[in-house]
């Protein structure tokens, strides 16, 4: 059975070769009033295009768009959703990058899509059906300040709700996978169970398009019973920074498939691709009555382009090579 191959969130916005549009560069200019939203948007299409056909010519089975638009991983959904506003830059989690934090200043709800243009756009340009990659509610509301709700699961029932919308629209758009990105899920207790399904119940509840549910850094072992039977496609795993979460694979759920991060998207080292195939074995030696996709452990985005697309090349020769006779 063939291993397909996909990335987990946003590429390098920076070119591969000198000349190529920039869209930092671009932004800069018009911060200086030097450039036009007009030429961001031309720079943005074309590092769209190049993302999307690096991928392509890598072999991922399942690309993505690279998030070209996006200032991180929560602001522009956010930016998009009544209810929500945008303050000042705060610490990602405990690394040394920055985003800006969204706060809940009113009742969350979805009025237009926000995501569905870009992703058009992006698919246009692909031979391939894109992933849609969407913030995970539970982690959404994590990385925000409520200054409204006075009940926490109030709050991301709402929140839910609202990318629920949002992932509609991108199925009526045709996206025909859908990724949910939860870093707070490896992060959250035993007793945040109840609120993480809470916020995770209505955007997988009656989706056509394939849905992934991503928890990169952590393993979320602590609420996996609250989510387990939650109607996710595909389970997302960091095998690197989490090695316990291979642990997590028996509880699967029978017929589903586990995404095995095992391209390390926060260490600028490549990957010896026999060994992840060994380690793809391994999964697939454990449970027989699973599918398998081979994904990085989350987004590539702050790492050096070359070596981003280094990484690529090696996720899907890893997959080549343990697809090879059956794996």
């Amino acid at each position: 059975m063939k291993v397909e191959t996909t990335l987990s969130g946003s590429f390098p916005k920076l070119p591969l070769e000198p000349g190529a549009p920039n869209v930092r560069v671009v932004r800069n200019r018009m911060d200086q009033g030097k450039a036009t939203p007009k030429d961001l948007a031309e720079a943005a299409r074309e590092t769209t295009r190049r993302i999307v056909a690096l991928q392509e010519s890598a072999g991922v089975d399942i690309p993505v768009d690279g998030q070209v638009a996006w200032d991180d991983e929560q602001t522009y959904v956010a930016r998009g959703i009544q209810g929500f506003e945008i303050a000042g830059l705060i610490r990602y989690l405990d690394t040394n990058t920055y985003y800006r934090q969204p706060e809940i200043a009113g009742p969350v709800s979805w009025t237009r899509p926000v995501t569905v243009e870009d992703f058009r756009a992006a698919q246009a340009m692909a031979h391939r059906p894109l992933k849609a990659v969407l913030p995970g509610p539970y982690s959404l509301y994590r990385f925000s300040k409520d200054r409204h709700y006075k009940d926490p699961r109030e709050a991301v029932s709402a929140v839910g709700e609202a990318l629920a919308l949002e992932a509609k629209a991108l199925e009526d758009a045709g996206a025909a996978w859908i990724h949910f990105e939860e870093p707070w899920l490896g992060r959250a207790r035993a007793a945040d169970a109840a609120l993480a399904a809470a916020a995770l119940t209505p955007v997988f509840r009656g989706r056509k398009a394939k849905t992934v549910l991503h928890v990169p850094f952590r393993s979320p072992a602590a609420v996996f019973g609250a989510i387990r039977d939650l109607a996710w496609d595909v389970l997302g795993l960091d095998l690197v920074e989490a090695p316990d979460s291979w642990s997590l694979i028996a509880q699967v759920p029978k017929g589903r498939a586990v995404g095995l991060g095992l391209i390390d998207a926060r260490n600028t080292k490549l990957e010896d691709p026999r060994q992840v195939a060994k380690e793809v074995r391994r999964a697939r030696a454990m449970r027989s009555d699973l599918s398998w996709q081979l994904c990085t452990t989350a987004s590539l985005e702050y790492l050096p382009v070359d070596r981003a697309a280094m990484k690529v090349a090696r996720l899907t020769e890893a997959a080549r090579l343990a697809s090879a006779n059956g794996g």
